[in-house]
């Protein structure tokens, strides 16, 4: 009898164990079903310019079926290569015909003295205005002058894209920007950006200053697949 009665709770016991194992695994599960359904973190940061229009540079048609999201720094010397090659070709064959909406994100991979928040505060002034394009090549041409990262080089950029010089001056006196850069910082980083130029393209993240191919590729594959 004893005999009996200690095998009854061994088996209760070992019913304990299965009881136990099997909550375990229907909380991994439900945490492996959150991780899958989670919004990947490059959408994240599209949705993050949708949901702060005021803080990055829309160019292209609104419902474009591709949208890509340029992380770009003014002191970067890959960023400039590709603003004032691939970035072009990739505008005339999908932004200018429509497919591909172009997000400029202002940027500084640094917040330190000597970084480049006040050229990103700059990005934004101009954008105030209808001809950020042409402000945006002409900030990263000032990579090769004596006034890179600073208020005469602003200036002579915005000069040379035609902007109202009497609005942009004021916008960068009044510095209203910097707290949106700082965001922008934040948003780049929460989705994975450390580096410069970044894209985010549909579910992935392009990282430098690639060959045109990959970036056509990529757009192309997310075209046939909208």
């Amino acid at each position: 009898m004893a005999k009996s009665a200690r095998k009854q709770r061994k088996k209760q016991k070992t019913n304990w164990w299965v009881i136990g194992g099997m909550v375990i695994g229907g909380m991994v599960l439900v945490g492996l079903m959150a991780v899958a359904l989670r919004e990947p973190e490059t959408l994240k940061l599209e949705r993050y310019c949708e949901q702060n229009p005021e803080n990055c540079i829309v160019e292209g048609a609104a419902n474009a079926l591709v949208t890509v999201v340029e992380v770009s720094d003014y002191g970067c010397g890959h960023c400039r290569n590709f603003n004032t090659d691939t970035a072009v070709k990739l505008h005339q064959q999908y932004v200018e015909t429509g497919q591909v909406k172009w997000v400029v994100m202002p940027f500084a991979l640094s917040s330190q003295p000597g970084g480049t928040i006040p050229s990103a505060i700059a990005a934004l002034c101009a954008a105030e205005q209808d001809n950020f394009p042409a402000y945006h090549r002409a900030a990263f041409d000032l990579q090769s002058s004596p006034l890179y990262n600073t208020t005469e080089g602003f200036q002579t950029a915005a000069a040379s894209a035609g902007l109202d010089m009497t609005a942009f001056a004021a916008c960068l006196a009044d510095n209203d920007y910097e707290q949106v850069v700082r965001r922008n910082m934040q948003a780049a980083a929460s989705a994975g950006i450390n580096s410069t130029p970044s894209f985010a393209l549909g579910a992935d993240i392009i990282r430098g200053n690639l060959p045109l191919a990959v970036f056509q590729q990529r757009i192309e594959s997310l075209l046939g697949s909208n």
